[in-house]
């Protein structure tokens, strides 16, 4: 016998506001950190200069200023959350780099962790 889905359990699947705080957090992180600076007409500040690294060396300097970048996006942004610590990891096949973001969300008291290709 099939399942059956209510309107209201489709309207909670596909919401863009998230009610569990955990997924809320990570989830706005995530949108924190991939919105370029400027892109959103109403809130030009909003969102991360992380782009602005594209196609520069991954030595220690810039490495440095990324995760300078990424703590004071997500504590701008994201006032329910204390950056705890930010973890690179270079991919040179792929041209690509990992940021693990270790969060601790204040009201809850628990910590998280955000992983996202840069």
């Amino acid at each position: 016998m099939p399942e059956h889905i209510s309107v209201s359990n489709l309207i909670h699947m596909y919401t863009l506001v998230e009610r569990d705080t955990l997924k809320s957090v990570q989830q706005n992180v995530r949108l924190i950190l991939t919105t370029p600076k400027g892109s959103d007409v109403h809130r030009p500040d909003f969102g991360s200069d992380l782009w602005k690294f594209i196609d520069q060396p991954l030595n220690a300097i810039t490495l440095g200023k990324i995760k300078a970048e990424i703590t004071d996006a997500v504590e701008t942004w994201e006032p329910r959350v204390k950056v705890l610590s930010v973890g690179l990891e270079k991919d040179y096949i792929q041209g690509r780099l990992k940021a693990s973001v270790l969060l601790e969300i204040k009201e809850l008291g628990e910590t998280t962790e955000v992983e996202l290709w840069l």
